[in-house]
């Protein structure tokens, strides 16, 4: 089932070794960070209202492709009752949280929401202080498991500095997440990589068979 945006109350376990299991082929401060992307900002709407602004977002960007925000909207999975007769039916719906995703940086989506939607206001990175700004390396590899596989997805209560104590840095060399840093973690079980996300941790499962590299300081 999936696992909804803020409300998991995991807990855990801090190791001051190299997690078992993991293959980290050696500290490398030197991998190709590559060619970075535009970045990306994000804001809480309420999630009966999410369609609406998605629809509203496709109308702008259609209208105006030289000024046009990529627009996502987290989902997560529903089950609900197909018939009286049975059966499960799963159904891609924005989360209870609201969390759009919009591309661009932060300066310039200021300028988009104070023309077009007063009403809401970029989230700010709770360790920095000001607007989060998430890297499109990360955000595209994110986007693509949340329409293929929102369950492996995590947003965890405890921010993403309580996870850095007694654990090892690793960045990602493999996968659909190669280039990005976290922490593996046991989580429900279960170890996952744990990485910053706009001030939040964010737990990813199925990347602990990946090769990892320790990341220099």
């Amino acid at each position: 089932m999936a696992q909804d945006c803020l409300n998991s109350t995991s807990t855990a376990d801090v190791s001051k070794r190299l997690p078992n299991g993991i293959h980290v082929t050696g500290a490398d401060d030197k991998s190709d960070p590559g060619i970075e992307g535009t970045p990306w900002g994000y804001l809480f709407i309420h999630n009966k209202t999410a369609q609406a602004f998605e629809n509203e977002m496709k109308d702008y960007n259609e209208k105006n492709p030289n000024s046009a925000v990529p627009c996502f909207i987290h989902r997560t999975l529903r089950y609900r009752q197909k018939n009286e007769k049975g059966g499960v039916k799963k159904e891609l719906q924005p989360s209870i949280s609201g969390l759009v995703f919009l591309q661009g940086k932060t300066k310039v989506l200021q300028a988009f929401l104070k023309n077009y939607y007063p009403q809401y206001h970029l989230v700010k990175d709770r360790c920095k202080g000001v607007p989060a700004s998430i890297k499109d390396k990360v955000m595209q590899p994110f986007m693509t498991v949340l329409k293929d596989n929102p369950e492996r997805v995590t947003f965890l209560r405890a921010p993403f500095e309580k996870f850095a104590k007694d654990h090892v840095k690793l960045r990602v060399l493999t996968g659909i997440f190669a280039g990005c840093e976290g922490y593996i973690v046991r989580i429900d079980r279960d170890r996952q990589l744990v990485f910053d996300f706009g001030g939040y941790a964010v737990a990813i499962r199925g990347v602990h068979k990946e090769d990892f590299e320790v990341v220099e300081k």
